[in-house]
């Protein structure tokens, strides 16, 4: 049976907002909770978070099951790879580069080429299915002087070849992207995977659907290898309609489009805008006449893109974190059916690295939200913010319940805004679980100056700041304060 929230939380809230409209609309903080300089002004508001554990809204599709490790240089260290397990990943993206393995002045083939720094591709991928179920693979293209659409039989044998060298060797492997980025719209060297127009790209698209056939009905493997595209560079719409048209007008029986997958980077002041994708994508299937239950993975996403930065990389690697919260966050809300995040090692920009490299196990804010995502519960519950802008700027709240308890992951993000929320979150209607039980309260942070290796690296881990039991009750009532950018989980335990 439902439980009304208690007149007691109500008034409660209501003086609570009467003292903070009292506040001035500006506050100065000298090293304040949300880490901005002695004398800096912040704009203060209020904000309630209303979670009725009661309603529920699904199975939690969490975007903490999803990952990316670039490769194969630079490979986890043992404390990174202990970190990552924590995290218990369902599926890790992972790179092929054709022109690594196959020489084409030779025509010789290793599997297992080294990168500059000793780390080998065998290395790279069995430490990804050490600790992940499952594996994307995005095979990228084959040595330019191959990439022809005239004579594409070599890169297509070099495709084939490497795909089915990589699925013998990790049954884990279960879903092939072909190439990456087509329609790049930055200048590449000669010797570099090119940008290509889309009926082009379908070309080699057609040939990824074949090889992966092929394949599948030669090896016959427990799982069979699933195959998807185009891989844009951001949600671009010309392109990937065009890919649709190609795929509606091929004549093959036997084409497949076993996922349509793109990356996300442009949504940085606007981060609500992503849920409306999959429903985009949807209609576009539908208009053609083509199953509107493909499934959409976004492979890639944030809110800085190639060597992109923002104000300071201080500053960038916490608006990094909140932007992957406020996206992954928008992304459920969507019903997006993988959304991958980005990345636990940058190659060349750290700000989007969950690690610090050259410390083996030190983590960035990035990891420390991924964390807290995944301690996140199993169903989601309706929860609602009187302080989220339509364009996803302010305060998200995911709220979720199972058996063990409730959790609910605030994020205040901000982008470049300078706004600091004295939020309530109201729990209410708690599930039979609790019922004539104490409950343990659990808060973690992360700002700038909690769980951020930037201000801190000896506190840089997860940090819990709150943790005290309540009598029983059906509903629950938490004030905190959350500057630009930060992102606080609330963790509501029974306990005898």
């Amino acid at each position: 049976m439902r439980i009304p929230l208690r007149l007691g939380l109500l008034a409660g809230f209501m003086i609570m907002v009467s003292l903070l409209a009292s506040v001035a609309a500006l506050r100065e903080y000298s090293d304040g909770p949300d880490g901005r300089g002695a004398g800096e002004a912040v704009t203060y508001e209020t904000a309630l978070v209303t979670v009725d554990a009661g309603v529920t809204r699904g199975m939690l599709n969490n975007p903490a099951a999803y990952h990316n490790q670039a490769g194969p240089s630079a490979p986890l260290g043992p404390e990174g790879v202990r970190l990552v397990e924590d995290l218990k990943p369902a599926l890790t993206r992972v790179w092929s580069a054709p022109g690594a393995y196959h020489d084409p002045a030779t025509d010789r083939y290793d599997y297992n080429p080294a990168a500059a720094d000793g780390s080998t591709v065998y290395g790279y991928l069995d430490q990804v299915t050490g600790y992940s179920d499952r594996m994307l693979m995005n095979v990228d293209q084959c040595e330019q002087e191959l990439m022809t659409t005239a004579a594409p039989q070599r890169c297509r044998e070099v495709l084939k070849n490497g795909i089915r060298h990589y699925k013998q060797r990790y049954p884990g492997l279960r879903y092939v992207e072909v190439f990456n980025e087509p329609d790049r719209p930055w200048e590449t060297r000669p010797d570099e995977p090119r940008a290509m127009p889309a009926a082009e790209y379908y070309e080699w698209y057609r040939i990824g659907y074949q090889v992966v056939n092929e394949l599948n009905a030669e090896l016959r493997p427990e799982q069979p290898l699933r195959v998807g595209g185009p891989v844009t560079h951001t949600f671009n719409g010309a392109y990937l309609q065009e890919f649709l048209d190609r795929y509606r007008d091929d004549p093959d029986p036997s084409k497949r489009l076993d996922f349509i997958s793109y990356h996300q980077y442009q949504r940085r002041d606007d981060v609500a805008a992503v849920a409306a994708e999959k429903d985009t994508v949807q209609r576009w299937l539908r208009e053609r006449g083509l199953n509107d239950k493909t499934p959409t993975f976004v492979t890639e996403y944030g809110v800085f893109p190639g060597s992109n930065s923002g104000s300071s990389f201080e500053a960038d690697v916490l608006t990094h974190a909140a932007a992957m919260a406020a996206l992954g966050y928008f992304y459920v809300e969507g019903g997006t059916d993988m959304p991958m995040h980005w990345v636990f090692n940058h190659s060349s920009n750290d700000r989007k690295s969950m690690f610090v490299d050259g410390t083996d196990g030190a983590v960035y804010p990035y990891y420390n939200l991924v964390r807290m995502q995944r301690m996140l519960k199993k169903v989601r519950v309706s929860a609602d913010s009187d302080a989220l802008t339509p364009a996803g700027l302010g305060i998200n709240a995911l709220a979720t319940r199972d058996a063990s308890g409730v959790a609910v992951l605030t994020t205040n993000y901000q982008w470049t805004n300078r706004v600091t929320h004295g939020v309530t979150v109201n729990v209410g209607n708690l599930p039979a679980e609790f019922a004539n039980r104490r409950i343990l309260v659990e808060r973690y942070l992360v700002d700038a100056v909690t769980s951020n290796y930037a201000h801190d690296p000896a506190t840089a881990s997860l940090q819990r700041v709150q943790r005290y039991t309540l009598d029983a009750t059906d509903a629950v009532s938490v004030n905190f304060e959350l500057g630009p950018n930060a992102m606080s989980l609330l963790v509501l335990t029974p306990v005898a």
